[in-house]
């Protein structure tokens, strides 16, 4: 029972299978078992599949090599046992599908099955794909059970996982407010509630490196049940959870109390505490795995965010632990995603909140300025508004570049008196000076000069030109803001696109479906009448092949431009000799303007870009919008950036598509070579099986000759040395060369076949402990009857060779001793087919030997030894051997 435990390899478990004691079970020996099912034996260890067998009353296990990473810490003790006594857990679920089996006689198939297993320390949530089918004997009737299946438990928990953060990506345009991203990030997790049973934020408002003892942890939402009476309903077996925790009180806790678990193979540390640990939390910045009361198992991760300047806020995620599953390398992976997913929800959250308050800083300067006009004098009221509101006016009716006189005549024809202007303008762009220093703070550094020269403007004496230059100035400035906050504002749409394309990637989707979803994303964002993804043909222009297409049918919001339409009329050939210097420096980009398609029968204005993959065009995206569309630079940069990540998802599936290939292409060539090799030894063995028949029927004759005894000894002693070598077993010859002839008459080669058999079994069936070979021989006188010989020449020297072979390997039990000498044929599935046809090498032995006139016998104790020894006629044809100089009576 021992080898079940070595490291011998595939062969040694194989082997100490066929050696079990069977008969202690309730199959009884193997001997008796049915043909069919010792045929299913068989397959069952030389398959590299993971396979089992089942029989008997229980039904009995018996498996391969490859079953035994599912029994994990039950192997080696469930070889033989009944079923129930191994996996009791799961034994009445498959013991009625056996008895289904045998009821319908036909296989069953389950994939994806969910069993809980016991493991070392906890229940193991386990995933099963497997075939049940019957072994049916020659009667008709079913004697077993052959099982083959495959784990798939991290299979079903990497595709679970994933559905919750993609989840993530479809619920974060809801996302209103810091606060309502904590609640849609619970909602998730709390749909998806397997992997983490519970949840809970806290957020922590401070600046970088600020000590804890400043600090308030403020619990914003849980996926615990609450009411209007208690607030939230938290079970007995968590740490304090109020809502506010003063981080001044932990700062002087002491977190010191780890304790750790096993699991399977590995050992994991857990801190044991009774409160959260938020504040070591932000300490030291990275997660903590806490041990709860009732041996449930949480984790706190962190993110950050930037606010402003040196403030953060902090984001405190305790997630639960699924009890049915090891908290390892890859479920700390996926809580890690999970962190990133709420950073992501958090940043967009923030971006929201900044462009509420812009809106409404904006909203309130507005205000502030009806109220200024409000306050004027009747007779001022209408050319001001006229004039200022919108201020716009004045600007677009002259020349960009027009002289400040022209505006002077634009404000005299509207009634305002010149000399009057100072004093109204002033209190105008005091009001305005401060709405807009409210609500530019933290802007880039032209917009905070402007501010300045404005309120320079403020406080010292300014004639009309100079009052015209100011409106200008403000004029170009509000511009400028609202194209510096579009251009955030369409980054942070690109990034987001970006990262969903990413996303993408790891998807697992069909490349097509994942193009579909990346021309639908653009459509939103990019306005046009049709997207298509056309892939390379480079066979025949004329077949290339649309693999993704978006017409259109969706409702496309509209245009999101700081220009209006006469912009584009006072700009377009400006932007157009842009484009083309543009299009001249950035090759794989093509804009027809207006050029007829034939997919959509009209004239249209289209953007093409190249996907490059390896060097070369693997495809186009192209754009189709109404003929002399304007194309900008930066649509063409967002284009430009998804053709690199679409470059990245085709690279991508190829490479696992070519892995795939390599590994069925392995996975051939392995079972070819196994074949090639089942094929080559059965042919060794059948050609063994034709001589053992030819020297039973006695066709066999040796050939006598005269040949060197000693060299022949050496060459065969001198091939088991260097095998018994690498398996570090101690190799001991003992023989008297003294008494030894140095040429003698008989058949070397069959001399040498029977001695090399004996040698080579010692060396495959002992693992540990030496082999002792001791040669000796006796000589005698004999007759030969030839009357046409003289007296003299009628006495013949005879030897008589006596060769023994001890060993300390796995030995034989009576019963195989019985039948050790019997054809290979006679025994059918007996221990010569468990010894690699041992005995029918023993069988020819024993009848060269006898042919010979010689005798052959065995002793042999299970588990511990076996000696074989036989005789070996020869004629002697020279004196006895005389080394010249030799001390040692031994070969070495």
């Amino acid at each position: 029972m021992s080898l079940l435990s070595t490291h011998g390899g595939k062969q040694n478990y194989i082997d100490a299978v066929y050696n079990y004691d069977w008969s202690s079970t309730s199959l009884g020996p193997m001997d008796s078992w049915d043909p069919a099912f010792k045929n299913a034996v068989n397959l069952c260890l030389q398959t590299a599949f993971p396979c089992a067998l089942y029989t008997g009353p229980g039904w009995v296990m018996i498996y391969n090599e490859a079953w035994q990473p599912i029994l994990k810490t039950k192997h080696p003790y469930a070889l033989g046992k009944p079923f129930k006594d191994v996996w009791p857990e799961i034994y009445e679920s498959f013991d009625l599908q056996f008895q289904s089996v045998i009821n319908t006689r036909k296989g069953l198939f389950k994939k994806d099955q969910l069993y809980l297993l016991e493991s070392v320390g906890y229940i193991k949530e386990a995933y099963l794909d497997y075939t049940l089918s019957p072994i049916f004997t020659s009667d008709g009737s079913i004697y077993g059970m052959l099982v083959i299946a495959q784990e798939t438990t991290q299979k079903v928990l990497n595709t679970r996982r994933l559905k919750m953060l993609d989840e993530f990506g479809r619920r974060i345009t809801e996302v209103e407010s810091l606060e309502s991203a904590c609640h849609i990030i619970t909602k998730v997790l709390g749909d998806n509630n397997t992997d983490i049973p519970y949840a809970m934020i806290y957020l922590v408002d401070h600046k970088l490196n600020t000590p804890s003892e400043s600090l308030i942890a403020r619990l914003i939402t849980t996926t615990f049940d609450s009411d209007s009476k208690n607030g939230w309903l938290f079970p007995d077996y968590l740490p304090e959870t109020p809502e506010i925790i003063d981080l001044t009180k932990d700062a002087d806790k002491s977190y010191d109390t780890f304790v750790e678990l096993k699991r399977e193979a590995a050992t994991y540390s857990f801190l044991k505490c009774d409160s959260w640990p938020i504040h070591i939390l932000l300490k030291e910045g990275r997660h903590i795995k806490v041990l709860l009361n009732d041996g449930s198992q949480a984790v706190l991760l962190l993110t950050r965010i930037s606010i402003y300047d040196d403030q953060v806020l902090s984001a405190i995620l305790i997630c639960g632990i699924n009890p049915r599953c090891t908290l390892d390398e890859k479920y700390m992976d996926f809580l890690m995603l999970i962190t990133s997913q709420m950073n992501t929800c958090l940043y967009h959250a923030r971006s929201i909140e900044e462009e509420r308050k812009r809106s409404k800083s904006l909203a309130e300067s507005n205000r502030q300025k009806v109220l200024f006009f409000q306050g004027i004098s009747h007779e001022l009221k209408t050319p001001l508004t006229l004039m200022l509101s919108p201020l716009d006016a004045i600007i677009n009716a002259c020349p960009q570049e027009a002289p400040i006189m022209s505006y002077l005549q634009i404000i005299q024809r509207v009634g305002i008196p010149e000399l009057s202007l100072p004093n109204i303008f002033q209190r105008f762009y005091r009001v305005e000076s401060q709405s807009s220093r409210s609500h530019e703070a933290g802007e880039e550094s032209k917009i905070k000069g402007l501010d300045k020269c404005a309120d320079d403007y403020l406080i010292k004496p300014f004639s009309a030109h100079e009052l015209i230059a100011r409106i200008r100035a403000n004029i170009k400035l509000s511009h400028l803001r609202r194209k510096i906050i579009f251009q955030q504002y369409k980054q942070e749409k690109t990034n987001q696109l970006l990262l969903s394309i990413s996303s993408k990637i790891l998807s697992g989707l069909d490349l097509s479906e994942t193009l579909l979803d990346i021309i639908k994303e653009i459509h939103h964002k990019l306005p046009s009448e049709r997207i298509l993804i056309i892939s390379n043909d480079q066979s025949e222009f004329k077949n290339n092949k649309i693999v993704a297409l978006s017409d259109g049918s969706e409702n496309i919001p509209s245009t999101n431009n700081i220009f209006n339409e006469t912009d584009y009329k006072n700009k377009s050939s400006q932007i157009l000799s842009d484009l083309q210097e543009f299009l001249y420096n950035n090759s794989g980009i093509n804009i027809y303007l207006d050029v007829y398609c034939d997919d959509v029968c009209k004239n249209v204005s289209v953007l093409s870009i190249e996907i490059i993959l390896n060097d070369t065009c693997w495809g186009w995206i192209k754009l189709y919008r109404s003929p002399n569309s304007i194309w900008l630079d930066s649509e063409i940069e967002l284009l430009q950036q998804i053709s690199n990540q679409i470059s990245l998802i085709i690279t991508y599936v190829n490479n696992l598509k070519e892995n795939t290939e390599n590994e069925i292409k392995i996975k051939s060539i392995e079972v070819a070579n196994k074949a090639k090799s089942q094929i080559l030894a059965n042919t060794s063995h059948v050609n063994d099986i034709l001589n053992a028949a030819r020297l039973e029927a006695r066709k066999v004759t040796l050939i006598n000759r005269t040949f060197d005894l000693l060299e022949l000894f050496e060459d065969t002693i001198e091939n088991f040395e260097k095998r018994s070598g690498v398996k570090k077993i101690e190799l001991i010859v003992n023989c008297e060369i003294d008494s030894f002839p140095r040429y003698v008459k008989s058949d070397p080669d069959r001399l040498k076949q029977v001695l090399s058999h004996l040698l080579s079994n010692a060396v495959k069936f002992t693992d540990k402990g030496k082999i002792v070979l001791t040669i000796s021989m006796q000589a005698q006188e004999v007759i030969d009857k030839d009357k046409e010989k003289s007296a003299y020449e009628q006495m013949i020297q005879k030897g008589c060779l006596l060769i023994e072979l001890y060993d300390t390997g796995i030995g034989m039990d009576s019963e195989y001793i019985k039948h050790a000498w019997q054809n290979f044929s006679q025994d059918g599935m007996s221990r010569t087919k468990m010894q690699d046809s041992a005995g029918l090498g023993l069988s020819i032995c024993k009848n060269l030997v006898e042919i010979n006139g010689g005798e052959i016998e065995v002793e042999s104790e299970l588990w511990k030894r076996s000696k074989f020894w036989f005789t070996w006629n020869v004629e002697l044809l020279s004196s006895i051997y005389k080394p010249k100089t030799n001390t040692n009576n031994s070969f070495s």
